[in-house]
């Protein structure tokens, strides 16, 4: 194996080189990606759609005393569950967890790269700050060393 020149290492198997960009899965020829971004992916607002539905309907139909009373009687006592307020309770809840879960979703960040093969998201993170600096290092790798080859390579022809 030969010493190659390490221009990037996070130290958990990202590493960019003079010739090659490698995950912890993969490795891809530098001269062989034509382009380089930093992509957001936003987060899924879905779950936190359907927990905030869920709990309307649950206060919606406790409103409406669309439920029965439930009693049941024990040695000591007879205890009665108003099943209309426990749904509007657990309702109100729902709605709580929907709107935090809108709130607290992260967007993720990937390094998109355009090969020959399509394109790849070989990097991705809820860190914009990892994701941007890999990035980065790659655009310069790649605008050092392959893009600088290839317009010697077209003025020498």
């Amino acid at each position: 194996m030969k010493n190659e020149e390490i221009i990037y290492t996070d130290g958990h198997g990202v590493k960019i080189t003079r010739e090659k960009f490698y995950t912890e899965k993969q490795a891809y020829n530098l001269d062989g990606i034509t382009n380089v971004n930093l992509q957001r992916i936003p987060a899924s607002k879905v779950p936190g759609v359907v927990l905030f539905l869920l709990g309307f309907l649950g206060i919606l139909l406790g409103s409406m005393e669309m439920f029965a009373d439930v009693s049941y009687t024990t040695e000591e006592a007879i205890y009665l569950i108003d099943s209309n307020m426990l749904s509007i309770g657990v309702g109100v809840v729902l709605i709580f967890g929907g709107i935090l879960w809108m709130i607290v979703a992260k967007d993720k960040y990937a390094v998109e790269i355009r090969t020959a093969e399509g394109e790849k998201r070989p990097i991705v993170s809820k860190s914009r700050e990892y994701v941007a600096h890999i990035a980065g290092s790659l655009k310069k790798a790649y605008y050092r060393y392959v893009k600088k080859e290839k317009v010697e390579t077209v003025i020498v022809s």
